[in-house]
């Protein structure tokens, strides 16, 4: 049997005037933040990222609270919204845990069964608590759970996808019914230690869990739905973060070329840099599309019903093969275009350029993404992973 999949007309894709400004006020706020050198410092310090920028980002844009239901304290804003500040984080390379805590992890502490985190719920929707997240797979959580009388324990090891320091970790684990989401307090019996990444603005850790306490995040028959609709968020704001990468990239491009000069001409007049800035605006705007085009269907899916969530997940891994790969195109295309001076470890482009290939790593990569497309429209098709 195959799965149709037809584009949704009545999605809102356009930007409004109210996301506009919003993409305004979060660029002003990152600009006056500092530029390429300010960021590599904060992201080379322990922590990882700067405090001030982070509380201007959850207390002004309030990032954390943007798509939080109205009974939680939130905003009850659309999910693009916030993948708007994504976008404009990738474009300025910040280390803030935008990602790992506003998408995934203070989302996560909103389910039903997430009545034994209130405190920590007020903490990281406030942004006081940092949270970061594995990737939410059964190939990458190798953790079990076990429950008592006295509350959940986790075992074993997994990856997180960002933020080293954070307050609290939100995993899958194995319970007797499946695997389940779970939120591990870093510290005592969950400890977090810091790898090599080739992105220092985006520092990767191990987790390793032996008998630490756990909050069950997810009741019983819902845990699938809802960790494929997290890890689906996470793979659309990626998506847009991707887009702000390409953006930038192809913005400072052009400038380069615009001012660079060869035999008493700029070299952008010249036809085969034409084309090669013409191929990289091609890449940002279909990137762009369909990163926007995911985002929109989220807030317009209503992801309890099980093909309305399948759909979501064909757009989000269109997003992610396409933005994936165009990042990764403008990035090698800059450092080229910028000549002797974008080969140098020194310049911007390669900052952006170690981004876009530890986004590859985090929640699949652009092969991976259509293998999931693939499954999806093909559910019967034997082979099809």
């Amino acid at each position: 049997m195959t799965a149709t999949w037809a584009v949704d007309n009545s999605v809102h894709v356009l930007p409004d005037d109210e996301e506009t400004d919003l993409r305004s006020a979060v660029r002003e706020l990152l600009a006056s933040a500092g530029d390429i050198e300010d960021v590599r410092r904060v992201a080379d310090t322990v922590q990882g990222f700067s405090a001030e920028v982070w509380r201007q980002l959850t207390d002004s844009i309030a990032v954390t609270t943007m798509t939080a239901p109205e009974t939680f304290g939130g905003l009850g804003f659309g999910f693009r919204y916030l993948c708007a500040v994504v976008e404009e984080c990738g474009r300025a390379l910040r280390p803030e845990p935008v990602l790992a805590s506003a998408v995934l992890g203070a989302p996560a502490l909103l389910t039903d069964a997430g009545s034994d985190v209130a405190d920590l719920r007020r903490d990281a929707l406030s942004g006081r608590a940092i949270v970061t997240t594995s990737p939410l797979t059964t190939a990458s959580d190798q953790l079990t759970a076990s429950g008592s009388s006295s509350g959940w324990t986790v075992d074993g090891t997994t990856r997180l996808i960002d933020i080293p320091s954070a307050d609290v970790a939100i995993v899958t684990a194995e319970i007797d019914s499946g695997r389940a989401l779970f939120a591990v307090q870093i510290g005592g019996g969950a400890q977090v230690t810091r790898l090599t990444s080739i992105d220092p603005t985006r520092p990767r850790a191990e987790l390793r869990c032996a008998g630490a306490s756990a909050a069950l995040l997810t009741a019983s028959g819902d845990h699938e739905a809802v960790i494929r609709y997290l890890r689906t968020r996470g793979i659309i704001a990626l998506a847009a973060e991707n887009v702000g990468i390409a953006d930038r990239l192809f913005e400072m491009t052009c400038d380069y070329t615009k001012s660079r000069q060869q035999f008493g001409r700029t070299i952008a007049s010249f036809q085969a840099i034409k084309h090669r800035l013409a191929d990289m605006f091609l890449d940002v705007e279909r990137a762009r599309s369909a990163a926007r085009y995911a985002a929109a269907l989220s807030d317009s899916s209503d992801c309890a019903d099980a093909s309305a969530l399948a759909r979501l997940e064909v757009a989000a891994s269109v997003a992610g093969a396409v933005t994936g790969d165009a990042a990764v195109r403008v990035a090698t295309e800059a450092i080229q275009l910028h000549g002797g001076i974008g080969f140098t470890w020194e310049h911007p482009a390669h900052s952006y350029y170690r981004r876009v290939l530890t986004n590859e790593s985090l929640l699949d990569g652009p092969f991976a993404h259509r293998q999931r497309i693939a499954a999806l429209a093909f559910p019967d098709r034997s082979g099809v992973a």
